[in-house]
């Protein structure tokens, strides 16, 4: 089975697809923003230039634990740290979603401007990961996992983040028949016209959706005051 594709023709038309798909606090749809439709939706460890077989990014990431304890503490879950190292750049099995379609229309906004975007609105899976699993698990189990983390930055808490774990790291999310028995897939594709996206970017903005609210730090507030500043240098 395919996934569904819609393409968006302007702003009245988002509200009305968002207001048909829900999060449900993560058990309905989950959502992503990619800028570029043409991407991928792999995690970073599962694509091309990144990826390596017989489950070895797990061992990058071990060796990124050994050195990471130099510069903060460390939980003692396995599945809490990848998140911890997936929050800091590292390639790791998880790829982000959040629980609000606004977020993810954000990130499929704001950088590319000159291509196409999507968010991605997909079923939660039925298989669920926590902290209890070990790396065993994501070894041994082949599929792809929901993953529901703890707050474990500022970022994860505005973000309304959550993850979904593919073993192996290449693995795609499998397109099936929807639960809701609607003869749709459990994944829909919105195409977010280049044309769109600066609008859309205001729009989110209004609403309180900007870079110093997702990224609560200085490096966030500095990224939403440069938008600023381009967006005023801007020539008419």
């Amino acid at each position: 089975m395919n996934p569904r594709y819609l393409t968006l023709t302007n702003l009245e038309m988002l509200h009305l697809v968002f207001r048909g798909y829900r999060s449900h606090d993560g058990l309905g749809f989950l959502f992503r923003g990619q800028a570029d439709a043409s991407w991928d939706l792999l995690p970073k460890a599962g694509r091309k230039e990144f990826f390596l077989p017989n489950n070895r990014d797990l061992g990058r990431f071990w060796s990124w634990t050994q050195q990471a304890v130099a510069y903060s503490s460390l939980p003692s879950s396995d599945l809490e740290q990848l998140a911890i190292a997936q929050h800091h750049g590292l390639a790791t099995r998880l790829l982000d979603w959040t629980m609000n379609p606004l977020v993810a229309c954000f990130f499929a906004c704001s950088e590319q401007i000159k291509k196409d975007g999507a968010v991605y609105i997909y079923e939660c899976p039925d298989k669920i990961v926590n902290e209890e699993h070990s790396f065993n698990v994501l070894e041994e189990t082949p599929g792809v996992f929901g993953y529901f983390p703890k707050s474990i930055s500022p970022r994860v808490l505005n973000q309304k983040g959550l993850f979904t774990v593919h073993c192996e790291a290449f693995r795609q999310i499998s397109v099936s028949k929807s639960r809701l028995g609607n003869e749709e897939s459990n994944l829909l594709v919105l195409i977010i016209p280049a044309k769109l996206k600066e609008d859309i970017v205001k729009h989110l903005e209004d609403y309180g959706i900007d870079k110093s609210v997702l990224f609560p730090d200085l490096d966030g507030l500095s990224a939403h005051i440069n938008r600023k500043t381009l967006r005023i240098k801007k020539p008419a």
